[in-house]
């Protein structure tokens, strides 16, 4: 008879021993397979799960490490041999790999024990241990559908069976006919006259009817059968089909978050280019403006700069004037110092060549006279050049801003007044002369 074998793996986030404790626990095993399931715990015990449907016996167990079994299905043929089933518990980096290897399944029944280990053994788990609060959610949802075993209740638990071998093919032996028949139906066919020839034609429709019923019989129960594989086969295409929704949902919702997720990040990156951009400008702005401040700053200087050596030309120029006016009335004192000497030494040799004291008297009182005349003339001479000095200086405060005007037209005032002051002050001194002439009078 051809048989078919695989094998299928999954990683479930716990440790072997874990695991190992919940498959034996028939109240764990109840709850992460979603149906009454009940476990014996030792070598030769039997496993009965999914309200029946698997039979299993263990053939060989190593704590937290190795479950070996024989398996069957109601979907095995009735002459067919156990299949033989081996699960082992690797522990890698993020739990435990659970791997199982089915053999000796019967031929066409491989993908459906395949798919049978996948959906009710192998994804629950996973999501049994994985998620927080899966345990208690599905051990509370087993309980409120009384698929955990109650203790005490004997009846609940299966007769310990072995693994179903078919009985070798005996020969059909014939019907021993009326010999076999009980005395009193024998005493009752031999007391009535029966043809024979009806007899066995009554027998014959009696075992055709009963042929005919047991078939019936068969047919009603293949039609039972293949009802209940439909009614389970829809099933787990309607689990499937919400398998596949939550997946597709999850899916959904993780691709959600990566695009919110990259939508966030593509925001803030802008945001940040945005800070960063206004940034910039506001440090450009600021240094324009600081250029703008030391360009104004370095304008005003220089033309503080300018307007000082403007300001201290005009004063040298000024001082230049002042010094070539105070040469010039230098010299003019010289000269009239000399003039005055030639006078004095034009009267002396006057006076000696003359010997009257009337001409002497007329001579000095003469003297005055020459005396006070350069002396009325002085300050004549001074004024001059006193009044022209304002004249110069206006010249270039006309250039000038209109707001600087106003002071310099009041420092000429001030230093008007100061030469009147100093001219009187002068020519006090020249009087002392005429005293002296009046003492040598005397």
């Amino acid at each position: 008879m051809d048989t078919e074998e695989f094998t299928v793996s999954s990683v479930i986030p716990a440790s072997p021993n874990r695991i190992y404790s919940a498959w034996m626990d028939e109240r764990h095993h109840s709850a992460f397979t979603g149906a009454r399931a009940t476990v014996d715990p030792w070598v030769g015990g039997r496993v009965v799960a999914h309200d029946g449907f698997i039979d299993a016996t263990h053939v060989y167990l190593v704590t937290g490490s190795r479950i070996a079994m024989t398996w069957r299905t109601r979907d095995f043929p009735k002459g067919a041999n156990d299949s033989q089933v081996d699960i082992t518990f690797d522990p890698i980096a993020g739990g435990t790999k659970v791997q199982v290897t089915q053999t000796k399944i019967p031929a066409g029944l491989g993908e459906a024990c395949e798919s049978i280990w996948k959906n009710l053994y192998l994804e629950p788990m996973r999501e049994y241990f994985s998620k927080p609060g899966a345990m208690k959610a599905a051990y509370d949802a087993a309980k409120k559908a009384g698929h955990l075993p109650l203790s005490g209740i004997k009846a609940s638990r299966p007769a310990p069976r072995r693994p179903f071998v078919p009985p070798p093919q005996l020969p059909v032996e014939e019907d021993a006919g009326d010999e076999e028949k009980p005395k009193k139906t024998r005493k009752r066919v031999e007391a009535k006259a029966i043809d024979l020839r009806e007899l066995a034609k009554a027998q014959a429709e009696a075992r055709k009817e009963a042929a005919r019923k047991k078939a019936e019989a068969k047919k009603k129960a293949e039609a039972a059968r293949r009802a209940a594989e439909a009614a389970r086969k829809k099933a787990e295409d309607k689990k499937k089909a919400e398998q596949l929704r939550l997946k597709k949902a999850e899916a959904k919702r993780i691709a959600d978050e990566k695009r919110k997720a990259a939508l966030e990040k593509k925001r803030a990156a802008a945001k940040k280019k945005a800070e960063a951009k206004k940034k910039a400008e506001a440090k450009k702005k600021a240094e324009l403006a600081r250029k703008k401040a030391a360009a104004k700053k370095k304008a005003d200087l220089a033309k503080k700069k300018a307007a000082a050596k403007k300001k201290a030309e005009a004063k040298k120029k000024a001082a230049a004037k002042k010094k070539a006016a105070a040469k010039k009335k230098a010299e003019a004192k010289k000269k009239a110092a000399a003039k005055k000497k030639a006078a004095a030494k034009k009267k002396a040799a006057a006076k000696k060549t003359k010997k009257r004291p009337t001409k002497k008297r007329a001579s000095s009182k003469k003297r005055p006279t020459k005396k006070r005349a350069p002396s009325k003339k002085r300050p004549t001479k001074k004024r001059a050049p006193s009044k022209k000095r304002p004249t110069k200086k206006r010249a270039p405060s006309k250039k000038r801003p209109t707001k600087k005007r106003a002071p310099s037209k009041k420092r000429p005032t001030k230093k008007r007044a100061a030469p009147k002051r100093s001219a009187k002050k002068k020519a006090a001194p020249k009087k002392r002369p005429t005293k002296k002439t009046k003492r040598r009078r005397r």
